[in-house]
């Protein structure tokens, strides 16, 4: 007999990890399974090639990971993002699409023909945030979840869905947002409700956090700004949360993740990326 509510399988996958959380239920599901299980790194620049093998067998060898709706979160190491200029030539999803991939081309060189891309819907005159990850990291996951009988309903990279949760509990129009993963920081200025810029700096895991305001002030002097916002919202759910020393210069402020499935507290943290924080 099917289920009326399909089970979910929401996944983070890095390169250090693979997360897994398995929901069911209708209206209030609630997680019955949950594992993080961690990626042997065969070399340093193994790319995403060893997480999507350790996620492959570990779907496959247990049932409880199988037929099921899957979404799937990407670490930022696996994607790549640029702001694209608004452009009044641009006249329909072709074109746009079109120009987006000549963007990246001229960062990125001839190979992001063969990208996979996403770009947010933006009001007129502002950026269009854009991300992209290599077709083969979407097809080999698609592969995966349909050897498990399962069905693939969504992949983001992680900035995505942690930045449309943060929004909600962001007051502040003008602010720089700051995604921290493992040894690396995404650090990203809006103004106006709106990207400006957006860039990935490799930090230690054991001092980001005195980094931080080193890096805040060369990032906008970089961009060669005059001012900007002293604001920082910080999504870091399994970082201590350890008062940062902004000298006066700016305000920070930790953001809490929207965890779901009856998920709540430091102990469920490191699940907080498979659901979307």
């Amino acid at each position: 007999m099917s289920r009326l509510w399909p089970d979910r399988l929401s996944l983070a996958i890095a390169p250090d990890r693979i997360v897994l959380v398995r929901a069911r239920g209708g209206l209030r599901p609630q997680a019955v399974a949950k594992t993080i299980v961690p990626v042997p790194q065969t070399n340093a620049e193994g790319g995403w090639n060893p997480a999507l093998q350790t996620l492959t067998k570990v779907l496959l060898a247990d049932r409880q990971w199988q037929d099921a709706q899957v979404s799937a979160v990407l670490s930022n190491e696996f994607a790549r993002y640029q702001l694209i200029p608004w452009s009044d030539e641009i006249a329909s999803t072709e074109e746009r699409d079109a120009y987006v991939r000549q963007s990246f081309a001229q960062v990125y060189g001839d190979g992001v023909a063969d990208w996979v891309y996403a770009v947010s819907a933006a009001s007129r005159g502002a950026p269009w945030f854009a991300a992209a990850v290599e077709r083969a990291l979407v097809g080999q996951l698609e592969e995966a979840v349909g050897q498990a009988q399962s069905k693939l309903v969504s992949v983001m990279p992680h900035v995505m869905p942690a930045f449309n949760s943060a929004r909600r509990a962001i007051k502040e129009r003008d602010l720089w947002f700051v995604q921290v993963e493992k040894q690396q920081l995404l650090l990203a200025l809006i103004l106006d409700g709106r990207w400006q810029t957006i860039s990935r700096r490799h930090v230690s895991d054991a001092h980001w956090q005195a980094e931080l305001p080193l890096l805040l002030e060369r990032e906008w002097r970089l961009k060669g700004l005059d001012q900007v916002p002293r604001t920082v919202a910080i999504s870091a759910p399994e970082a201590h949360q350890a008062a940062l020393d902004g000298a006066g210069k700016w305000v920070f402020h930790w953001l809490r993740p929207a965890l779901r499935y009856g998920f709540s507290g430091r102990a469920d943290a490191p699940y907080a990326m498979a659901l979307g924080a």
